[in-house]
């Protein structure tokens, strides 16, 4: 966190225990935060008309106005304000939501609470320093970095690069969601491949070292991550959404719409097989992709929404 800036934060929850723990956290340890409080979004409008915060961090289900329609809100008024939902419901059933209100970060109330993500999250959005592993990891933690400049062995790269922090059964998961994620960076990110064009393709793409795929990989006692980044910067916030929101929307048959997709769903299997995914986008610039696994199951349930663009 940034010594010379104190980051002002609201906090609106209507659940007096969950405002008062999260307000207790973001309050001490040393964070730069000056945490302001609401029970509901009637209050945090009220309050955001004489305090100038730097961020939002609400609930989706209170009384009165839901944290959505706040969120919305916020946007209108106060376009450089950053916004974070927080729920203890499943986040799949507010995708749709997240995408008409362009909401990029939904975080959950698991039991065990997740402090150490909550921080991270917060810190990242606040000082719009999102990318890097290293971001997720202590500072003496080794960050391992691979570059990858040809698409002719992404299978054999991912056993490689996932052998370094799991060689279970869980891992072979984890390399097939990398492979997807290497697939993406190669062929959308920096090649601009069609993805309705498949049989086009030219298959053997060689990179140059500017423009490799630039991949690291870290481990701690509690978790280890993945990170995938290309310097191509063509994805969008709106559009990982809509690909996300069309794999768990139905049509009337009760198929999932985006069943038949040949782009997108790469993100969606990645989401399901891994603990934690977060985008970061910076675009015409850089995309990174982080998958994170923990190594206990201590925050099992629904998992979050982290998809930030610059």
């Amino acid at each position: 966190m940034s010594a010379c800036k104190k980051y002002k934060i609201l906090l609106v929850d209507d659940d007096m225990l969950i405002r008062d723990m999260i307000y207790r956290f973001l309050s001490t340890g040393g964070r730069e935060y000056e945490v302001l409080t609401a029970d509901c979004g009637d209050s945090a409008l009220a309050m955001l008309e004489n305090e100038k915060v730097d961020l939002v961090l609400s609930d989706i289900n209170m009384p009165g106005i839901k944290g959505f329609d706040l969120l919305k809100v916020v946007k209108q008024r106060y376009p450089n304000v950053k916004r974070v939902l927080i729920t203890a419901y499943n986040v799949e059933d507010y995708i749709d939501l997240a995408l008409s209100h362009d909401i990029g970060n939904i975080f959950v109330k698991s039991v065990p609470f997740n402090f150490s993500e909550l921080d991270i999250i917060l810190a990242n959005l606040l000082e719009e320093r999102i990318f890097g592993l290293e971001r997720h990891f202590a500072k003496d933690v080794e960050i391992r970095r691979f570059l990858i400049r040809r698409s002719n062995n992404l299978t054999g790269e991912a056993q490689t690069i996932v052998s370094i922090v799991d060689d279970t059964e869980r891992g072979k998961k984890f390399e097939l969601v990398l492979v997807e994620l290497l697939t993406n960076a190669i062929f959308y990110g920096i090649g601009n491949e069609c993805p309705n064009n498949r049989q086009n393709w030219d298959y053997d793409i060689e990179l140059t070292e500017e423009n490799a795929i630039e991949v690291a990989v870290a481990t701690d006692a509690e978790k280890y991550a993945i990170s995938v980044k290309d310097k191509g910067g063509r994805l969008k916030k709106q559009d990982v959404l809509y690909w996300l929101n069309r794999q768990i929307t139905s049509d009337k048959d009760g198929m999932p719409l985006g069943l038949l997709d040949t782009h997108g769903r790469g993100l969606f299997i990645a989401r399901n097989y891994i603990d934690r995914l977060i985008v970061n986008i910076d675009r015409d610039r850089q995309t990174e992709v982080i998958a994170i696994n923990y190594l206990d199951q201590d925050y099992l349930g629904s998992k979050p929404i982290f998809i930030n663009e610059l």
